[in-house]
């Protein structure tokens, strides 16, 4: 209940709905017992139509609990007004049109209770599934690395969506249905305390039975969603790796795949839904012996020599009762919906509770400007196990152009991933400025920095917004600008809705140099002094690669630029040329000098153009 109560804590801000629903929750259980219970003087009618003296002269009521009062008074009066008509008839009008009424009166309190819940509800869903997003804003590249995406999408979708169903169906319940069940008690009550408190001894067994199905029903939910988001995961690589899959002809291999993850999320599905569907009908039947119990008990009071009990106040108690069983039906049915919210629930506050791996200093200082460089001193990285660089010393000058080039897997993406702090130094320090990373503001130094990777990645948006990422207003000129600097107005104006053109999923409508075009205009759009190029134009051929590379000719001008290169051909004009192998810089200079040294960039380069030429 602790976890049910922390999901609900997520509405706080529009408790006051809370309050308004319970209003008419009132309204709607009163008319609901009230209605039952009028059932008995109707019945009075028809067992007792001749009959012209009252029950029982009305005496003093002596407090609210005073029930036997209550109840003979209220039998008086009505006995009264039943026999001041002489056809009784008329009565059983009256009796219809009052009955028709309460229940018009209880269905309007109970649309209007739900009406009042539903902004709780799906505020509590709508700050949920923010806070979560914007947790995962805040997690910095390793926790990406080590997450499955689909974990991270089955969390969002499958999981919140479990939430969403837990609190829709029980936030009313456990608000109406213990308020139902407090009326009809004191209703049967009022009728027989005798029999009331017979119920009341032997209903803990329906309690008892909730709590080892609720029970089994955590564990299995826990399960469940484990296997849904292993399968969700399997779907994603699927979809994301589709061209591999293809080539290599493996769509069996992953069907196989498939079908083991969701053999077994069916396999703990259906384990969970036996288990759920047990609930109702065991509570049913223990609600019918229940059922027989008080009849065999009623009846010996209706039957005793002195009966403590009239045949039509037993009608209308067990007509009291079946409702009173109701809640408990839906309680429990509300109460398995929560275990399963409680396990996804604990998945979410697992997120929820890692914390970033970059630390923000406690007095951060914040960087407006780039004027003089950076530098490395003594920088080593180690992933897991794996140490990826090791004592990198290297000073980048403003204003200038380093090439990062060396064997696949030698650490260079991870060397330029620490400059804008996607991970942190295992050892040394990264300065800019002669300030050390870790003591500015991170969203200060990114401001400086503008990132190309390879894959241009763009957004399922319009080619304007992907330019102007983030702006709310861009300006049409500054973003036209951009684009003629990243040689890429020409084909934009050429397309049907020029820069209002939908770039599809991942820019699926887009050509590979078009999409880098885009993303080279998005950072020159920015205008940042430092721009990284991680491999731009690796995955590009040879046309669009000559576009691109005047394109990034032009951009470069007057930036600091760290450029990862594969292909050499785009590096020959760099100042500076870094060539790194198993984590150490084992050669530095220019494209000439280092040429002339025989050493590891001379056979990258030879290797590259005679691989070239051969072509």
């Amino acid at each position: 209940m602790r976890t049910y109560l922390k999901i609900l804590s997520y509405g706080k801000s529009h408790l006051y709905y809370v309050v308004y629903a319970l209003g008419f929750m009132i309204i709607y259980t009163f008319f609901s017992a009230f209605s039952l219970v009028s059932v008995i003087p109707f019945l009075e009618i028809l067992f007792s139509s001749t009959q012209k003296t009252p029950l029982a002269a009305p005496i003093p009521i002596q407090s609210l609990w005073d029930f036997s009062g209550i109840k003979s008074n209220a039998y008086f009066y009505l006995h009264e007004w039943i026999v001041s008509f002489p056809d009784k008839r008329n009565v059983l009008y009256y009796y219809s049109a009052f009955l028709l009424l309460c229940i018009i009166v209880k269905n309007i309190g109970r649309y209007l209770g739900d009406y009042f819940m539903a902004p709780f509800e799906q505020t509590i869903i709508k700050n949920l599934r923010s806070k979560v997003f914007r947790h995962l804003t805040k997690m910095e590249l390793p926790f990406f690395a080590s997450t499955k995406k689909g974990g991270i999408i089955s969390l969002m979708v499958s999981d919140i969506q479990v939430i969403q169903e837990a609190v829709i169906m029980t936030v009313m319940n456990l608000i109406r249905e213990p308020l139902t069940m407090l009326t009809f008690l004191i209703a049967m009550l009022l009728i027989s305390w005798q029999m009331t408190l017979f119920i009341l001894l032997v209903l803990p067994l329906t309690g008892l039975f909730l709590n080892i199905i609720a029970k089994k029903l955590k564990r299995r939910a826990k399960l469940g969603q484990e296997a849904l988001g292993n399968l969700t995961g399997i779907l994603d690589e699927f979809i994301s790796g589709i061209r591999v899959v293809k080539s290599f002809q493996k769509e069996e291999w992953e069907q196989k795949k498939f079908n083991r993850q969701n053999e077994e999320y069916t396999r703990q599905f259906i384990a969970f839904r036996r288990r759920f569907e047990l609930a109702s009908p065991v509570t049913e039947l223990i609600s019918i012996i229940i059922v027989c119990i008080i009849l065999l008990y009623g009846g010996n009071l209706i039957l005793s020599p002195k009966p403590t009990l009239r045949p039509q106040e037993f009608i209308g108690f067990i007509a009291l009762f079946s409702q009173f069983m109701l809640p408990i039906k839906n309680i429990i049915t509300a109460v398995s919906k929560i275990s399963k919210a409680n396990v996804s629930y604990t998945r979410i506050e697992e997120i929820l509770h890692t914390e970033s791996s970059i630390k923000e200093a406690q007095n951060p200082t914040p960087l407006t400007t780039f004027r003089e460089g950076i530098e490395f001193k003594n920088v080593s990285f180690r992933y897991k196990n794996e140490t990826v660089l090791k004592k990198i010393n290297l000073y980048i000058p403003v204003g200038k152009t380093v090439a990062i080039v060396g064997p696949s897997g030698g650490g260079k993406s991870t060397l330029v991933d620490l400059i804008p702090r996607f991970y942190e130094p295992f050892e040394g320090e990264i300065l800019i400025d002669g300030l050390n990373l870790s003591e500015v503001k991170t969203s200060s130094l990114r401001n400086l920095i503008g990132y190309v990777t390879q894959e241009g990645v763009l957004f399922h948006d319009t080619i304007r917004n992907n330019i102007a990422y983030g702006e709310e207003n861009p300006l049409q000129e500054a973003v036209i600008q951009a684009a003629i600097i990243a040689h890429a107005d020409d084909f934009i104006q050429n397309l049907p809705d020029g820069y209002d053109t939908l770039t599809g999923e991942r820019g699926a409508m887009l050509s590979g140099g078009q999409k880098q075009r885009i993303a080279l205009a998005r950072a020159v759009f920015r205008n940042p002094p430092i721009l990284i190029l991680d491999e731009a134009t690796s995955n590009l051929d040879t046309a669009s690669e000559q576009v691109v590379q005047q394109a990034l000719e032009d951009i470069l001008q007057n930036r600091t630029a760290i450029i990862i290169a594969h292909r050499l051909s785009t590096i020959l004009k760099a100042d500076k040329i870094i060539v790194i192998d198993k984590g150490e810089i084992v050669e530095e200079g220019t494209h000439t000098s280092l040429l002339t040294n025989n050493g590891l960039y001379k056979k990258l380069y030879e290797m590259q153009f005679q691989e070239e030429d051969n072509s």
